[in-house]
């Protein structure tokens, strides 16, 4: 369908922004409600 190795990149990138914002989402609940 395409490039393997863009594919591996897309979904690294993905991965990584998904964790990064869970993170970011998590200090601010806990900066407003702990």
């Amino acid at each position: 369908m395409g490039d393997p190795a863009l594919f591996d990149t897309i979904c690294i990138t993905a991965a990584f922004f998904g964790i990064a914002s869970v993170l970011v989402l998590s200090v601010l609940y806990l900066e407003r409600f702990g």
